[in-house]
């Protein structure tokens, strides 16, 4: 199994500013979120695990999928509901991908869900998960789970995955660091995120000169905090499907 640790990009004010076109009531991290997903290659049969309808990234998946979803409660609309702790009703390999968002930090037992929805993705198919890392607890109903890449590569490869790379989504530590204390009053809030994401725009020019990714080991120093994880896992292929 190949594991790929990504260097993340550098900020700059372009990418600020496309990413507050997002709205200035999500975090930093909700927006690379939702522009990560905006550009996710999806196709096919696709399982959307701890989704549903009424998400906020809905609309920016791709047209033409034939989507399902599982969740635990109806508030997000799901095509199916799943009691906790009980297998998703689906067939082995029947899956060209299989997406799940801010979910799997909500489950105690992450590794049997993982498992769960290794089972139902198709041979050579990728599964893509999106969890948080520093990033403040928000039980929804309750909060378990934060791993390190180090974890996410060891698991993935004993659930059968043959191509792993994790991504932190990271604007700079200032920014970060204001998600993990709280943005603070409504009324500034726009403001202080603003001199936050200038700094770190600052520094990484500073540090990084006209390189574009957080590398190397000043690199770390940023993306070591980040608040949240994309990680994308290829199912390997059996001998019958090679």
């Amino acid at each position: 199994m190949s594991f790929t640790l990504l260097d993340p990009p550098l900020p700059s004010f372009a990418q600020f500013r496309h990413l507050r076109n997002y709205g200035g009531k999500l975090t930093m991290l909700r927006r690379m979120e939702i522009d990560l997903i905006s550009q996710l290659e999806l196709s096919g049969e696709v399982l959307d695990f701890g989704g549903g309808e009424t998400t906020n990234y809905r609309r920016h998946l791709p047209s033409g999928l034939t989507l399902r979803s599982v969740n635990i409660s109806d508030e997000f609309n799901p095509t199916d509901l799943v009691a906790i702790g009980d297998p998703i009703p689906f067939e082995d390999a029947q899956f060209d991908a299989v997406i799940t968002f801010n979910t799997l930090e909500h489950i105690y037992d992450d590794q049997g869900s993982l498992a769960d929805i290794t089972r139902v993705l198709k041979p050579g198919c990728a599964l893509h998960i999106i969890v948080p890392w520093m990033y403040p607890v928000h039980g929804h109903p309750d909060d378990f789970n934060r791993h390190t890449p180090s974890w996410w590569a060891a698991t993935l490869a004993g659930l059968g995955c043959e191509e792993v790379s994790l991504l932190p989504l990271v604007f700079g530590r200032r920014t970060s660091a204001l998600q993990i204390k709280g943005r603070g009053d409504k009324l500034v809030r726009g403001i202080v995120e603003s001199w936050a994401a200038a700094f770190d725009i600052l520094e990484a020019r500073a540090r990084f000169g006209n390189a574009r990714i957080y590398s190397g080991r000043r690199g770390q120093t940023v993306w070591s905090s980040a608040p949240g994880w994309y990680i994308k896992a290829t199912k390997a292929t059996t001998a019958t499907d090679a």
